[in-house]
């Protein structure tokens, strides 16, 4: 096997960019195919839309497994899943119990499409709630990423799913404004 270069970007873009939405499912397919052969384009349009700096992208763009054109590591996929942060490392913080993580992390499973553009091992995720099952519930989702300022997202809601559900939309709403600012040179 061996590295994704721009050499063969520019040989085989057209049959790669299925393979690139399909590893980074962020990526706009129509910036992608705006793009052609640029494999400068490409590093930069991968940056934009997963958070990573450029040396990582470069790095990740390397470790692309496609089998018939004999790129990439050999790794099996869910072996690189390791890499990227998800709700599999999701903390279970002051009042939750640990029965109940299946149930969380199937309330908040649209956050996994926007937490892999962080490395999993700097990356923190927290779930805590105050005032459980009251009128003054407050749920909070905390996230701690490299370069990134924390992000913390609340719900007042007193309904622990409503809740869920808000501080999921939130975050993510947090997530794509904090990479869309850093993308344009502001943090």
């Amino acid at each position: 096997m061996r590295p994704l270069t721009h050499q063969v970007w520019e040989q085989h873009y057209v049959e790669l960019r299925p393979h690139v939405l399909e590893r980074w499912p962020e990526v706009n397919r129509s910036e992608l195919q705006s793009i052609n052969e640029d494999y400068d384009g490409l590093l930069a349009l991968l940056q934009r839309a997963t958070g990573m700096s450029a040396d990582l992208a470069r790095l990740e763009l390397t470790k692309l497994d496609v089998e018939e054109f004999g790129l990439g590591t050999g790794e099996e996929e869910a072996d690189d899943q390791t890499d990227h942060a998800s709700l599999d490392r999701l903390f279970l913080g002051k009042g939750f119990q640990e029965s109940e993580r299946d149930r969380i992390v199937d309330r908040l499973s649209q956050l996994n499409r926007h937490l892999r553009r962080f490395p999993a091992d700097a990356t923190a995720l927290e779930l805590a709630v105050k005032d459980r099952d009251s009128t003054s519930q407050v749920v909070t989702l905390e996230l701690e990423a490299p370069g990134f300022s924390r992000l913390v997202a609340k719900s007042k809601e007193p309904d622990l799913r409503d809740a869920l559900a808000d501080v999921r939309h939130d975050l993510i709403q947090q997530i794509e404004s904090a990479v869309g600012k850093r993308n344009k040179g502001g943090r």
